[in-house]
């Protein structure tokens, strides 16, 4: 049971660490001027998400 727990929250973690990964790139990107639906592209972001970066 608490194997399950802590695996579940592992899990949590990465997904939220991919994430944060992908919105860092597109803030450099979107600081360096690069069109923001290649940033999406490249991110999985979208266009919205990246212009509130």
């Amino acid at each position: 049971m608490l194997t399950a727990i802590a695996d579940e929250i592992r899990q949590k973690g990465k997904i939220e660490g991919k994430i944060e990964g992908k919105i860092e790139v597109a803030k450099k990107l979107k600081d360096q001027g690069l069109d923001l639906t290649l940033i999406s592209q490249a991110t999985g972001l979208s266009v919205e998400e990246i212009k509130k970066l």
